[in-house]
């Protein structure tokens, strides 16, 4: 029996994540680009969403079905313009190799609920190193949210006091250093702001983006989204 306080942690962590990825997403959808996010973050994101919301599934959690499920929305047009100068084909391909991935992902979880834990952990332990290293050498591009990255990791911190409580270890030591390391994250998108930044209020993103994911200098709002 997982203890009332755990039961609320995981709840707020379930939504807070949401909150994040619903964030991120509409940072994409509304710039229309992914610059800012590092290549391999967007690598490390696809894997840990996947791999969590297949155990989460393999566990029978609906927090962690629900929270991670909109993750693996957030990868579908993260996917997309991550690859925007690339040919169609390559595009939609991306698109199938998320579905087959997350089929392998669900039966693998059937074998063992512990596998794609183990699958996720250490790639969402190391989502957030190369966004920060990728940060403090380029800036805090247009395509990247702040808020959608506190909200990261305040979800973190709340999935890891649910973990204790639950004594789901993966949880435990997936969250912990995840929200170090998202904290991290933040700091750095928050005091490295893209070079020659203006201050102008941006009202239209779309004047301001690159559509691709080159090592380019670029504007964008203080406020993210």
């Amino acid at each position: 029996m997982i203890p009332l306080w755990a039961q609320i942690a995981g709840g707020a962590a379930a939504v807070t994540s949401i909150v994040s990825s619903s964030t991120q997403t509409t940072r994409l959808l509304r710039v229309r680009t992914a610059a800012g996010i590092a290549p391999s973050t967007w690598l490390l994101l696809a894997t840990s969403s996947l791999a969590w919301f297949a155990y989460g599934v393999s566990v029978r959690s609906p927090q962690q079905i629900i929270a991670n499920g909109t993750w693996v929305i957030l990868v579908i047009p993260l996917s997309w313009f991550m690859l925007i100068e690339k040919p169609l084909r390559t595009r939609f391909g991306a698109q199938l190799l998320i579905a087959f991935s997350l089929l392998v992902l669900l039966s693998l979880g059937v074998l063992n609920e512990n596998i794609p834990a183990y699958i996720g952990m250490p790639a969402s332990i190391l989502v957030n190193l190369p966004q920060i290293r990728y940060t403090i050498q380029h800036g805090r591009g247009p395509g990247i949210s702040i808020a959608a990255w506190a909200f990261l990791a305040t979800s973190s911190y709340l999935w890891f006091t649910y973990g204790i409580g639950a004594g789901e270890v993966p949880v435990i030591i997936n969250s912990g250093i995840a929200a170090l390391l998202g904290t991290t994250a933040v700091v750095a998108l928050l005091v490295r702001p893209a070079p020659n930044f203006s201050g102008t209020d941006l009202t239209s993103d779309a004047d301001l983006v690159t559509g691709g994911i080159k090592n380019v200098e670029v504007p964008l709002s203080p406020d993210g989204i």
